[in-house]
């Protein structure tokens, strides 16, 4: 009965942590009409690639498929784009920073010691960050932006679904009726 019991909970943490850990963060300007405004741009500088030393996560493709999700979704959100008169300005920014994580690993050495023998170990790896913004283009402030951890180094179809995918999830947090 007992080893049952600890199966159950095993499974459970197992299908608990495998659950999303991507987390939206979103916020905007609570004082702003998002439905009073029709018109917007996609800022054409988002579109030059910045991190080119990773060019597995950040590069001219990645790049040209997040401009054109985000335009997707401001036209699905009822704006029009207007590249002489826009209201407000749509864009994003790809956030790849190289990051470490330090392990112990703690083990007896033998049933004589009375200390334990700490190795360290040092993993190095890529953690990117992808942010949707839009701002007033008369205010020049930004009045929505949401950002999600993701993982650009993906090729061809994968990568373009992913993207669609990612920028829909992101403008789901949009607040325009």
């Amino acid at each position: 009965m007992k080893a049952l019991r600890y199966i159950s909970i095993f499974v459970l943490m197992l299908v608990f942590g495998c659950g999303s850990t991507a987390d939206i963060v979103s916020e905007f300007d609570e004082t702003v009409d998002f439905d009073s405004y029709t018109t917007f741009v996609l800022c054409i500088d988002d579109l030059f690639v910045e991190n080119t030393q990773y060019p597995k996560y950040d590069n001219n493709t990645v790049r040209e498929l997040l401009g054109e999700a985000v335009e997707a979704q401001m036209i699905e959100k009822g704006h029009k784009t207007n590249v002489l008169n826009p209201q407000l300005q749509a864009g994003f920014q790809l956030i790849v920073e190289e990051k470490e994580a330090t392990f112990t690993n703690c083990e007896h050495q033998d049933e004589y010691s009375y200390w334990e023998e700490c190795t360290i170990d040092t993993i190095v790896y890529t953690e990117e960050t992808l942010v949707v913004y839009v701002s007033d283009f008369e205010r020049k402030q930004i009045i929505w932006q949401a950002s999600v951890e993701c993982d650009m180094n993906r090729t061809g179809a994968n990568l373009k679904d992913y993207v669609k995918e990612l920028v829909i999830k992101l403008f789901n947090e949009y607040p325009k009726i």
